[in-house]
């Protein structure tokens, strides 16, 4: 009788013990699919183009691209729209040389480089842009398709 009451014991233990583990298994596949849509990525190439910080905004009317590009040559700004995406590409005042990096020894950058993706309904023919010089700042406003 003893015996009989430690192994049904020992039952509710195990299943216990299976339905965190079951939990768990469960929490971590989750977690992957999150972090799966947020893959980290270097904001440098080896071919010695920089990725600059950006944000978009979307409002009823039009999406705002803000884009940080500190130490960039504005006047060497080319912007181009096709299909939904905005690429924006400008090189820096002067080349940017980092020595003794863990990964590499010597990396030179010489250019911003950027490719945005817009929804469907971006109008990105029709984008217009605002240089904030001083900041090494610009603003790439495009207007979303008319719908009827």
């Amino acid at each position: 009788m003893f015996e009989s009451r430690r192994r049904k014991r020992r039952d509710i233990f195990e299943i216990i013990r299976e339905f965190e583990e079951e939990i768990e298994r469960e929490f971590e596949e989750i977690i992957d699919r999150f972090l799966g849509q947020y893959e980290a990525k270097s904001m440098w190439s080896s071919d010695g183009t920089l990725e600059p910080l950006i944000e978009v905004k979307e409002t009823d009317n039009k999406y705002v691209i803000i884009v940080d590009l500190p130490l960039a040559n504005l006047k060497t700004l080319s912007i181009t729209g096709k299909y939904n995406t905005i690429e924006i590409r400008c090189q820096l005042k002067k080349d940017i040389r980092l020595d003794r990096w863990i990964i590499q020894r010597q990396t030179t950058f010489r250019e911003y480089r950027k490719t945005v993706m817009l929804p469907e309904d971006a109008d990105v023919a029709k984008f217009q842009v605002r240089k904030y010089e001083n900041f090494s700042i610009i603003e790439i406003i495009v207007p979303k398709k008319f719908r009827l």
